[in-house]
């Protein structure tokens, strides 16, 4: 299967990593310092599943030199989205699929408004890995049953799914194929929605995690599954207490990648997670008001810090 790797940051280079680690063709969009030394030195990869060194890499940042492929892998943050839509459609071509897994619910109607709408899948990753130094990739954990989960929109699971399942267990990753990826994916909207408490605090896992968190947590979740019985998606009443028995079992050092992104000064996506939240309820008068506060705390923050 020919890959091409969209957006070469933690979740993608550790995806793609993985993936050209196991031998598969992959090709890695990136740019500036990151496409060089990658270009140079390789891709480096800790993991607590084991490091690893992808060297020599394809890489490039001209989706022209690709051509069309099998797979895209659609890695980029919510706010770089629409333009890295419009660059890789020399990537696209008839047979290929879209594997979007970035944050958020709303990338979907615009994907496949913007391509062919049978191209595009639902997908999530259950991720926390970051970028370092150019060229090194910082595998932290897992969250939860499986790293990658992904689907037909409409519902289903079809055999270029099971196939594209195939490929990511060969190289190491926890994926499957579901069959109500529009569900799973507002599962993770509405967890992160009470992960983005930590970037409120400041503080990784073994500094923020008291009762008065969890508690936060909960409220904000459970906010996020009223909006979603709104939309007509049957999240369960339980999921913010599920949320938070998974979030016992990660590491002391855990931090969300928007906290990684507020203390680097890095652009937020406020816009996808809390906001999207924040409108949808107003629009289904569904109160948020923790949701509501979170994006008030963070909102100074989203466009970076210099």
């Amino acid at each position: 299967m020919k890959i091409a790797i969209m957006g070469t940051g933690g979740l993608g280079g550790y995806i793609g990593g993985c993936l050209a680690h196991s031998g598969q063709d992959v090709t890695f969009i990136a740019r500036g310092e990151s496409l060089q030394v990658i270009g140079e030195k390789g891709l480096q990869v800790h993991s607590p599943r084991g490091d690893f060194l992808v060297n020599p890499v394809q890489a490039t940042d001209n989706p022209d030199d690709v051509g069309p492929v099998d797979l895209v892998l659609f890695s980029v943050k919510s706010y770089d989205a629409e333009n890295a839509l419009e660059s890789m459609r020399p990537m696209v071509g008839p047979k290929t699929t879209v594997l979007p897994v970035l944050n958020g619910i709303e990338h979907i109607a615009k994907m496949q408004a913007g391509l062919d709408a049978q191209q595009v899948l639902g997908g999530m990753a259950m991720i926390n890995a970051h970028k370092g130094v150019p060229g090194v990739i910082h595998h932290v954990a897992d969250i939860g049953q499986y790293q990658l989960e992904f689907g037909e929109w409409g519902g289903g699971i079809s055999p270029r799914c099971e196939q594209i399942q195939k490929v990511l267990t060969k190289a190491g990753l926890g994926a499957v194929a579901v069959p109500n990826i529009s569900e799973r994916m507002w599962w993770k909207l509405a967890g992160f929605s009470g992960m983005a408490i930590f970037a409120v605090m400041r503080g990784d896992k073994a500094t923020v995690w008291t009762a008065e968190t969890r508690a936060l947590i909960h409220k904000a979740i459970s906010e996020a599954v009223a909006v979603a019985k709104a939309q007509g998606i049957p999240l369960t009443d339980t999921l913010p207490d599920d949320v938070l028995k998974l979030a016992e079992n990660l590491p002391p050092d855990y931090k969300p990648s928007l906290l990684v992104d507020l203390e680097q000064g890095s652009r937020l996506e406020m816009e996808a997670i809390t906001g999207a939240l924040s409108r949808l309820g107003k629009e289904a008068d569904v109160p948020t008001p923790v949701n509501d506060f979170i994006y008030a705390c963070l909102k100074p923050y989203v466009n970076g810090v210099p």
